[in-house]
């Protein structure tokens, strides 16, 4: 708990001194995406959804920063001789900041982009009684159409790994799309 709030605090100074700094030059949006959660290698997950709300905040150039908020929700397991077939697949919670390396603010035509992110991964099953919060990290690629200036729409795929305690991890790839608007 006391190293979420550490990296909190060291990211919002961060931005503060960023915006300190270039306040001018500094862009501000928001964006929804929806999609699949991909089960990698992973024999007690089927595929299931994700639900992300960021925030966007360009203070490079070429580079934009999305503290975002991640809600998926795997798939029930197949049934297979291992495992338990009548339990529910595990919900996701993460939060998290993704840094885009490419990608449309504000400006119309295909524009493709890296993504690479960190964050909190908070894992529960009610039915077993799992409650972890693990840190992970993402990459990925992705395509934004900026359609105007004030909109644009948005594709993505990540790749998903989250360690856990015992020394393996869960991994799982995600499959978005969505729109990204920018308010400022």
């Amino acid at each position: 708990m006391m190293v979420r709030k550490q990296v909190f605090f060291i990211l919002l100074l961060f931005c503060l001194t960023a915006s300190l700094s270039w306040s001018e030059q500094i862009r501000l949006g928001a964006g929804v995406t929806g999609g699949l959660e991909l089960p990698i290698a992973q024999f007690d997950q089927s595929k299931g959804s994700t639900f992300e709300v960021k925030a966007r905040v360009g203070i490079f150039p070429g580079v934009i920063f999305e503290p975002n908020l991640t809600f998926s929700k795997y798939g029930d397991p197949p049934t297979h001789e291992e495992f338990v077939p009548d339990i529910d697949g595990n919900k996701i919670t993460s939060y998290g900041l993704d840094a885009v390396l490419g990608g449309s603010w504000g400006s119309y035509g295909v524009h493709p982009y890296f993504v690479f992110g960190a964050g909190f991964y908070n894992t529960t099953q009610d039915q077993i009684g799992l409650d972890n919060t693990d840190f992970g990290w993402s990459a990925g690629v992705g395509i934004e159409l900026g359609v105007s200036p004030q909109l644009s729409l948005d594709v993505r795929g990540k790749a998903v790994v989250i360690p856990t305690d015992g020394g393996g991890s869960k991994k799982s790839g995600m499959i978005t799309g969505g729109i990204n608007v920018v308010i400022k």
